[in-house]
Parts: structure tokens; C-alpha cells; sequence
């Protein structure tokens, strides 16, 4: 599976294809589709070819962008317990945002249990689980070649508090061998 970045603005976006696009992990901020469609022309890659989005949390820089990549033909996968945090992205947007309100009508919504059965079918090998953390709607891809899409959790060197839950989100990593994370922001990195 090869994983292009095709972030911007301090914060990473990636699409996971083969020998073609299968899935994009985070989408942009509102208001920058354009910069997204220029990122992914980078790799001879155009929106309307991937077919679904995944969201690692409803946060203006990883949401902002999903319903005007749904108007593209992108569908949204989401997981049961990450519904009632995509009403609450609104409450951070501000009318200078020009944010597009995501429908919820029509989402691809499954268990955590139910994710590595729909992912296969798109062609990618993993699971997604929960991470809270950051936030309590924060879900992590895992590849089952050792790689993990966290999204914004904060980096296990930075937990002060032994009671962070972010802890227990990054043992839950640790224990399904994740050794690659590529995180929301900055480079990719190795898990200890």
C-alpha cells in the first residue's frame, strides 16, 4: 500500500492506494479544496477518483473540507461512536470559514467491529479503533502491515499526566504492533 501525503498548512492528509487511490485519512480545512486537488495532482491523483474519506476527528483542520469532497462524490465512512461529535465541527467555524455543514443523511456509518470486514472490500488490509485522547471522537487506522493514521493524539513523550487516556490509546496501538505512526501533524515516526 503506498501512502501519499497530500497535506497542507502544518497539517498532514493521506491517501492510501495501490494502483489506485482506495482511501483519504483526514480532509483539509474548509475553504482549501483547491489546495487539496493541488496536492494530489502531485501524484497524478484526482478527488473524484477516491472513493471514500475516513475522519480521525471532527476538527475544523481534519473535517473542514468533508462535505464539499462528499458534493465531489467522496463518501464518508465514520464509525458509530464518531456521530454525535459532526454536528458539534460547526460550533467551531466561524462565517469567515465558509465551513459547508456535513449532511448526515447519507454517510457510510459502521462498528469498530465492522471495520476491517468494509475495509477489505476497498482494498485495504487494517482495522479502525478507538484512540481517545485528544478528543473523545478520535478513532486511529491500523494497517495490518504495522502502520498507524492517529490523527492529533498527542505523542506519547509529551503525556505528563499518567492518567491521560491517551495512554491507554497508545498501549491499545502498542499492542496491535504498530510500529510506523504518521501522525496529524509532522513527520512520520517509530512507536517504542
Amino acid at each position: 500500500m503506498n501512502i501519499l501525503n497530500v497535506g497542507y498548512d502544518s497539517t498532514n492528509y493521506y491517501i492510501l492506494a495501490d494502483t489506485r487511490p482506495k482511501l483519504l485519512v483526514d480532509a483539509g480545512w474548509p475553504r482549501s479544496l483547491g489546495r487539496l486537488q493541488n496536492e494530489c495532482k502531485r501524484y497524478d491523483i484526482q478527488l473524484k477518483d477516491i472513493p471514500y474519506m475516513i475522519v480521525t476527528h471532527f476538527h475544523p483542520d481534519h473535517a473542514g473540507l468533508v462535505q464539499e469532497l462528499k458534493d465531489l462524490g467522496m463518501y464518508l465512512l465514520i464509525v458509530d461512536i464518531q456521530k454525535p461529535f459532526i454536528p458539534e465541527l460547526k460550533k467551531h467555524m466561524k462565517p469567515r470559514d465558509e465551513y459547508v455543514e456535513i449532511d448526515l443523511r447519507d454517510n457510510t456509518v459502521i462498528t469498530l467491529e465492522q471495520s476491517r470486514r468494509f475495509l477489505a472490500k476497498l482494498g485495504v488490509q487494517g482495522e479502525l479503533i478507538a484512540t481517545p485522547g485528544h478528543s473523545d471522537d478520535s478513532i486511529s487506522l491500523i494497517l495490518d502491515e504495522g502502520v498507524a493514521f492517529t490523527g492529533d493524539l498527542t505523542h506519547p513523550r509529551l503525556l505528563i499526566d499518567p492518567a491521560d487516556p491517551c495512554h491507554r490509546s497508545w498501549d491499545k496501538l502498542r499492542s496491535r504492533h504498530v510500529k510506523t505512526v504518521y501522525g496529524g501533524h509532522g513527520p512520520s515516526w517509530q512507536l517504542q
